[in-house]
């Protein structure tokens, strides 16, 4: 008899109100045969006759169609997603201008969210209404930063209370310079307790310079040269060892100026240079000190040095005298200046000008 009122009735309405009937009923038999066992049979039919009873009542009732269930948000928890969707829809499209949200309808719609982050989302869109989404303004005057260029809307807030881009300019160098200032007045005054006496490096403990080249802001394949300069007086060699020592450098020492100087860039990194420089030396200095005694009858070859000091560019420029006969003397006492004749031929000049 429960079945058969259920399938004569007709409205989606109408199946939810009979369905929490019929669970309610249910529950309670159940907790009725728990509680009460003795009583079962009387209490059980006393139900199910009040049951019956209602459920005739309703199928007595006008049916109400799906289209009612629009005017009634309360009654729309429980339902399929895409069903709230089109019932939220055609309630928006009927009401109109009359249309109100509500917090049954919105308790609704947020059961179609599918994690909390969606859910929040739907609220802000629900609650979100037509004229605030074309109040949104899309330039941040507040955070627009601009150097240079100025902006060309003509309702800019606080548009002629600020200094113009130069005069900006000159107060951001002011404010750096007064940074520097305060470091130098308060900060650098404290560097003097770590004050230290210069003293400059024995040659004879470290003889040996290497000189390297960087340009600063750009790659350039000078960079990877090494320079090495030294003065062989300061490698603390014995006389013929040192004689040794210059025969072997070759063209690399002066012998005016007792320099060797040495370089390379066969290699792509300085590093590299540097290494290779410094094991050259360390076999000049082991083989000068091998039976230095062989090669002391040996001149040494200076033609180098004096050719290279003997370039015209490298001449010292002589001045020379002037020669006597050239001289003319004149004595100031002997010398006079008549103005008056002067002055005459200036006139006869003026005069046979032309005009």
């Amino acid at each position: 008899m429960l079945g058969r009122s259920i399938i004569k009735l007709q409205g989606s309405s109408t199946q939810r109100v009979i369905a929490s009937s019929v669970r309610q009923t249910r529950t309670f038999t159940s907790s009725y045969k728990i509680s009460n066992k003795s009583e079962k049979n009387d209490d059980v039919e006393i139900q199910m006759k009040k049951v019956d009873k209602e459920l005739n009542k309703l199928a007595k009732e006008p049916t109400k169609v799906d289209g009612s269930l629009i005017n009634r948000p309360d009654l729309w928890t429980g339902l399929p997603d895409d069903v709230i969707s089109s019932l939220y829809r055609e309630r928006v499209l009927a009401l109109g201008k009359n249309y109100k949200p509500s917090e049954e309808e919105l308790k609704a719609v947020l059961t179609t969210a599918q994690n909390p982050l969606q859910a929040e989302f739907i609220k802000t869109i629900y609650n979100e209404t037509e004229a605030d989404i074309f109040e949104t303004d899309e330039v941040d005057y507040d955070n627009y930063i601009s150097e240079g260029n100025f902006m060309d809307e003509s309702e800019e807030p606080r548009e002629w209370d600020e200094h113009p881009t130069i005069a900006q300019d000159i107060v951001r160098d002011f404010r750096d310079q007064l940074k520097f200032n305060r470091i130098a007045a308060y900060e650098m005054p404290h560097l003097a307790q770590y004050r230290q006496e210069y003293k400059p490096t024995d040659k004879k403990l470290k003889p040996v310079t290497y000189r390297y080249t960087s340009y600063l802001g750009e790659d350039h394949p000078a960079e990877k040269k090494v320079v090495l300069t030294l003065k062989v007086a300061d490698l603390q060699l014995s006389e013929k060892e040192s004689h040794k020592f210059k025969l072997l450098a070759g063209v690399r020492y002066d012998h005016i100026t007792d320099v060797l100087k040495m370089s390379s860039d066969k290699f792509l990194e300085p590093a590299q240079n540097t290494t290779y420089l410094s094991d050259i030396l360390d076999d000049l200095i082991k083989e000068s000190k091998n039976k230095p005694e062989e090669f002391e009858d040996v001149p040494l070859d200076t033609r180098h040095t004096v050719a290279k000091y003997s370039k015209k560019q490298n001449k010292s420029k002589k001045i020379f005298e002037f020669p006597k006969e050239w001289e003319n003397p004149i004595d100031p006492k002997t010398r006079k200046v008549e103005i008056d004749s002067l002055l005459h031929e200036n006139l006869n000049f003026v005069k046979n000008l032309k005009p």
